[in-house]
């Protein structure tokens, strides 16, 4: 017996499975082959010399040989390492079956990697895949692992799997079996078959995926069949949609049940996988809608309802379930659409413009729910109603306007756009019908009360002398135009976030609630007039008309030497050296425009979207003038507010003025007339203005939020009126703060039974305080533990929610186990994000996945 058939020999003892060992010629010397030729061989084995007939030798081996040990020799390259030669080696199947010989010996591979010899699995995987280990690329893969001595026959399995997937490491079998499955998508099916030529080539990866596929999903793929994952793409859709439901007699898939917990467990991982990034959620939708489109989601949806608890929910499945709520919920429980599209906010990871008319649903929600509890809208006095404004009312237009802002970013082609389109038509109407009420409400008590000299709160014509005045230090004052009181509201929430201090109050306007009146008297004045210009009028400050900065300079320097104006739009250049010069300046008042210029002329897109761009302009540019510019003290006030309503006003909508009048708008007209006319409320405009020479002239406005027919327009944006919209403005003070002395705010579980099911713990948090002027907002990080190690992945969440209501500062948070856990018992942990080493939370977490789902088929 020669040297090479001993070890031939060794081949076969070492693998009692290995039916043909197949030689190369770049194996082995001519002569050698030559040898094999003459030498006798024991009973059972037969040495083939093949020539090319292969459809006689195939036959014989599953016929006539089936029985023998063969050893074939083949005069040619190792198509094994030769990849071009594969497709047209005509024994190749039974070469991935069996094994090829290498003059290398694996005993010496071993002993110079110092691989362990009492693995059995290790020393096989070895002795087929010597040549492929010798690679540069193979030992880059192992290196590490033959040196610390860690290396098993899973690693290099999983390491000779991740090398056909062109990957630079080694990966886990969940990123392999993601991958595996997304080669199934047709734009990759080029890689799809690179990848499965490769694993026949190595019995032991196609053994390895096959049993972990088969473990998890209850079957393997396919490598006959052209869409090789197809069979598991359907198991994977249906189980990790329906986990949570008993399933019913209807259910026509349900033979594809999954009820091992730890399959399952397996399965959200691969699906946690999938969804933690963009690129493979979209990759994992289109693998749905190809491969799994024979479980269709309008089935699961008529079996199981729109109300089922499913575990994850694709598009198709958010459809219906969104509609229901959207039709028939949004507007009488409000608070379940809430807390249902907050559920499949986390369920549905897909970012796509279903996430635009989720956000639309919650707003509106949002509205209905507040509106359902305002109560009576009948107060007492008219202080009552400014208070019930700044707590509620003023809610009910941010939400409004909001709501508004997210509609318009749908995008029209959205398979829910006739729906949305429906709750908006239904919410401008609402919201219209609402603000009237509480208006008329709110402009019957002024008429009964007393009027206007009943609300006791800084009248706007009196800022300079109560606000500005007697401040010693650097002042700049920002006017922005229009800049209603709940935009303002939501623009505090932003400042909140800065290290200085600001603080919102009220003031009230003057009427009528119009630029020309109202800028004017924020300015220091000894006296304010009504100044006629046939049907025009205008309102003289000290005598003069202030209508250019240049103007209004010229009249602040009378009271304050060295103060200036400016328009934002100078400031908003954020050239230091300009800034630095003007912010020299003892007082500068700065006029911002972005609202009212936008509001008059604008469709409802552009007036929401102005309303955005003045948060957004204010809330960087207040902060600048503090840091860059050493100014002290920022006052951010309005000339006036707004009311909104995108819907058409019909000339029977608007209410016609009999009288004669020296002015009129859509929302007031001035007249001499003190004659009571219905529909409408008069004050005397000496009382309302701080005008002096209007002795008797009073102002005339709408009750609620009518409108007035005049030639001026501008029905869906308007002003001048008396509503609470209008009247009650803002002032906002920003003082600049050296140290950060604020307290972040705190955070707390809701949930008091914490437990996991299907592999997942989803709980809800709150946000114990809004941030504020007192305190800051708090990174936070959110994992499960066992052992102090973490479970799942590891969440950061930011706490910077301004809302003053509890309910909408609690934070859903869904976690899902990445680690096989046998553990009945794993740890909740909340940590600050500057202190990783003591939680601020620690909560215990029952983990039900280790016990079977009990359902029966």
């Amino acid at each position: 017996m020669n040297e090479l058939q001993k070890k031939i020999y060794d081949y076969f003892d070492r693998d009692t499975e290995l039916r043909v060992l197949f030689i190369f010629q770049d194996s082995v010397d001519m002569f050698t082959t030559a040898e094999l030729e003459s030498v006798e061989w024991k009973s059972g084995y037969r040495y083939i010399d093949f020539k090319g007939d292969w459809f006689t030798t195939k036959y014989r081996l599953d016929n006539d040989w089936q029985n023998d040990k063969i050893v074939i020799y083949c005069h040619q390259e190792s198509p094994l390492r030769k990849k071009s030669l594969q497709t047209s080696f005509p024994l190749m199947d039974v070469l991935a079956a069996n094994m090829e010989y290498h003059s290398q010996d694996y005993a010496a591979f071993m002993q110079q990697y110092g691989l362990p010899t009492n693995d059995l699995q290790l020393v096989r995987f070895v002795e087929r895949n010597v040549i492929s280990l010798q690679s540069d690329k193979m030992l880059r893969y192992f290196m590490s692992y033959y040196q610390d001595g860690s290396i098993t026959h899973d690693i290099m399995v999983r390491g000779f799997i991740s090398n056909f997937m062109g990957a630079h490491n080694i990966l886990d079998w969940d990123s392999i079996i993601l991958k595996v499955l997304l080669y199934g998508r047709k734009c990759e099916s080029g890689k799809q078959r690179d990848f499965y030529v490769r694993m026949r080539g190595c019995k032991e990866a196609q053994e390895a995926l096959g049993k972990h596929l088969t473990d998890i999903f209850g079957v393997s793929y396919n490598d006959d069949s052209k869409e090789k994952v197809a069979q598991i793409v359907k198991v994977f859709k249906y189980n990790v949609i329906v986990q949570n439901l008993a399933p019913i007699a209807e259910d026509n898939y349900k033979q594809t049940r999954i009820a091992d917990s730890v399959a399952l467990q397996h399965m959200n991982r691969i699906l946690e996988l999938a969804l933690s990034k963009e690129k493979t959620t979209e990759a994992l939708t289109e693998l749905f809608d190809e491969l799994g489109s024979e479980v269709r989601d309008a089935d699961i949806i008529r079996w199981y309802g729109t109300d089922a608890n499913y575990y994850y929910l694709p598009e198709a499945l958010c459809v219906p379930i969104i509609k229901t709520l959207l039709e028939e919920k949004i507007e009488t429980e409000p608070t379940e659409v809430i807390n249902r599209i907050e559920e499949l906010m986390l369920k549905h990871s897909d970012n796509s413009m279903m996430t635009a008319v989720m956000d639309y649903a919650v707003i509106v929600a949002r509205l209905y729910e507040k509106a359902l509890t305002l109560g009576s809208l009948t107060l007492n006095t008219a202080d009552e109603y400014v208070m019930r404004y700044e707590s509620d009312y003023c809610f009910i237009d941010q939400y409004y306007r909001q709501a508004n802002e997210t509609y318009f970013g749908i995008d029209p082609t959205c398979e829910l756009f006739d729906a949305v389109q429906k709750v908006k038509r239904g919410l401008d109407q609402n919201y219209s019908k609402l603000c009237n009420r509480i208006n008329l409400e709110w402009t019957r008590c002024l008429k009964e009360t007393g009027g206007m000299d009943e609300v006791h709160m800084l009248r706007q014509y009196n800022f300079y002398d109560e606000k500005i005045k007697s401040v010693q230090k650097k002042v700049a004052v920002i006017v922005s135009d229009a800049l209603r009181y709940e935009v303002a509201q939501e623009l505090i929430g932003e400042l909140a976030k800065s290290k200085h201090i600001a603080s919102l109050k009220p003031a009230i306007a003057m009427l009528p609630s119009e630029t020309k009146y109202c800028k004017p008297s924020l300015l220091p004045h000894r006296e304010l007039k009504l100044y006629g210009k046939g049907e025009e009028q205008d309102m003289a400050v000290d005598d003069h008309i202030l209508d250019t900065t240049q103007k209004r300079s010229e009249h602040l320097q009378v009271y304050r030497d060295g103060a200036v104006c400016v328009p934002f739009e100078t400031v908003a250049e954020y050239n230091q050296e300009k800034n630095r010069e003007i912010f020299k300046h003892p007082l500068v008042y700065i006029f911002h425009d972005v609202i009212d210029k936008t509001g008059h002329d604008g469709n409802a897109k552009q007036i929401v979207n102005s309303c955005r761009d003045a948060i957004t302009e204010l809330k960087k540019m207040i902060p600048k003038i503090h840091a860059s510019y050493n100014v002290t003290e920022v006052y951010i006030t309005s000339d006036h507010g707004f009311l909104f309503n995108d819907i058409m006003f019909t000339d029977k909508d608007k209410h016609k003025i009999e009288e004669d009048c020296l002015e009129r708008s859509t929302r007031y007209y001035l007249t001499k007339s003190k004659d009571e006319v219905s529909g409408v409320v008069k004050f005397p405009l000496n009382e309302v203005s701080g005008m002096v020479n209007v002795g008797d002239v009073m102002v005339a406005v709408p009750m609620g939020t009518n409108r007035f027919a005049a030639p001026s327009g501008g029905y869906m944006f308007t002003h001048g009126g008396a509503a609470l919209q209008e009247l009650i403005i803002p002032v906002i003070t920003s003082r600049q703060e050296r140290d950060d002395n604020k307290q972040p705010v705190g955070v707390m579980i809701l949930d008091r039974r914490l437990s996991m099911q299907a592999s997942r713990l989803r709980f809800k948090m709150l946000q114990t305080e809004a941030v504020s002027m007192d305190m800051k907002e708090r990174p936070i990080r959110v994992a499960l533990y066992h052992n102090d190690v973490p479970v799942t992945p590891v969440k950061d969440i930011l706490l910077d929610k301004t809302d003053p209501s509890l309910d909408n500062r609690k934070i859903q948070v869904d976690l899902t186990l990445n680690k096989n856990i046998d553990a009945k018992v794993l740890q909740l942990k909340v940590f600050d994000a500057t202190d990783e080493l003591n939680p601020i939370i620690k909560e215990n977490v029952t983990n039900n996945t280790l016990i079977e789902n009990d359902f029966d088929f």
